[in-house]
């Protein structure tokens, strides 16, 4: 694989002003050696310059102090030989006495070690510089390289930092692009679909015989289950895009209640289920987005029957008076084994594989319930014991506006 570009601009070394983690390091190892001065250089050969990325013992306030020619630089030698390198007294040196840098600030004695790139290639050095010739120590360089290994670990830290937007963006643009895709496809399948569903749906209501009505009835619930998934994909999408609104209504929401748990009546019926309301609203009517609080409640509501072979699936409603409203439902059904419960709600999920072939489902139902209600400022809730059955609680911060009168613990069916 071959290895990426980090240019020293985009790590922040260069061009940059004052790099206050670098800086931070100098004043240390200044403190450490002993030194007035500490420098981080980095060497720019396609520039012909040294520019020193922090600093401490010399002025630094603008980018003409920060810059000197190759020739000038001793952190040049640091970065040619590739070790470090250790100058008792710079004015004795014959590589060094007739700098100019040297002369002018009063540097006399040095000590620098290679900092390193990415890779592991050298990219410049950090120096200590006395104004007095000084013999330097083993343990000078040691402590030096330690400090350098720190500036190589910050290095190392910011093209990561590069990597991982880099991978931000282009995930946030297939992402875009698979919401576009996804959404774009759904409604060219919905449109003929939904007339499809239509005709078969008035076909089956016909009543035909034999095999003719057995074939009738196999569409009637395989273009049923087909537009689900096709309706579940396109509201997932539109909620993962970003693009959804919340819109408020006034709603009756033990109506609301009542009316889905109205559609279950026949499968409920055939299945032998009790279907409860236990409505505590005291007919208080709530601002809110009637819309998605419907799906949310179907969404629980059909799996609340889908998965009950015996007994009962409820819908409680109730609220605290300071503009709380909870909803559960509540089933005796399958439940859902402890291990499930942290997965749930997230996309393409099932309690198990086994499920997933019995019941159907894209499990995209609870993730769009969790967005409902997230994008509707509530939270949602599950507790559930396997055989045992399995309570849904969404909690909504909603407005009251009024009241169409008292209703009470009731049957549907």
């Amino acid at each position: 694989m071959a290895k990426k570009n980090y240019s020293i601009a985009a790590l922040g070394l260069v061009n940059n002003g004052t790099d206050h983690l670098l800086s931070n390091i100098t004043h240390l190892a200044s403190r450490m050696l002993n030194a007035p001065v500490s420098l981080v250089s980095i060497i720019q050969t396609d520039l012909h310059r040294q520019y020193i990325s922090a600093g401490c013992g010399i002025p630094l306030e603008n980018e003409d102090e920060r810059q000197a020619p190759l020739e000038q630089s001793v952190c040049k030698m640091v970065f040619d030989q590739k070790s470090p390198l250790v100058i008792v007294d710079l004015l004795k040196d014959e590589r060094t006495k007739h700098m100019e840098t040297v002369q002018h600030f009063g540097f006399r004695s040095y000590i620098g070690v290679p900092i390193h790139g990415v890779y592991g290639k050298v990219i410049g050095a950090l120096c200590c510089i006395k104004t007095k010739p000084y013999a330097w120590a083993p343990s000078d360089v040691e402590a030096l390289e330690r400090f350098a290994l720190e500036i190589d670990d910050i290095v190392r830290s910011r093209a990561r930092e590069i990597d991982l937007e880099t991978t931000n963006s282009r995930l946030k643009k297939l992402l875009a692009a698979r919401s576009s895709f996804t959404s774009h496809l759904s409604h060219e399948i919905r449109t003929p679909l939904t007339g499809l569903v239509g005709s078969i749906r008035l076909l089956n209501s016909m009543n035909l015989d034999g095999k003719a009505g057995e074939l009738v009835q196999v569409l009637n619930r395989s273009s049923t289950n087909l537009l689900e998934i096709v309706n579940d994909t396109l509201e997932y999408a539109k909620l993962d895009s970003g693009h959804f609104k919340v819109t408020t209504e006034p709603c009756d929401l033990g109506q609301l209640a009542r009316d889905i748990a109205a559609t279950y009546r026949a499968i409920a019926d055939e299945k032998g289920l009790t279907i409860r309301i236990d409505d505590q609203m005291a007919g208080l009517i709530f601002l809110t987005d009637r819309r998605s609080l419907h799906s949310v409640i179907q969404n629980l509501f059909n799996n609340a029957i889908k998965f009950t072979e015996a007994g009962s699936a409820e819908i409680a409603l109730s609220t605290d008076g300071a503009g709380v409203v909870t909803i559960k439902v509540i089933d005796t059904g399958i439940g859902i084994d402890k291990a499930s419960l942290a997965t749930i709600f997230e996309e393409f999920q099932q309690a198990n594989p086994r499920i997933a072939r019995k019941y159907g489902g894209t499990g995209l139902g609870m993730a769009i319930v969790k967005s409902l209600v997230e994008v509707m400022g509530g939270e949602i809730n599950i507790t559930s014991d396997l055989g045992q059955g399995t309570t849904f609680t969404v909690t909504l911060p909603l407005e009251s506006v009024g009241t169409v009168g008292v209703q009470g613990d009731s049957r549907v069916g």
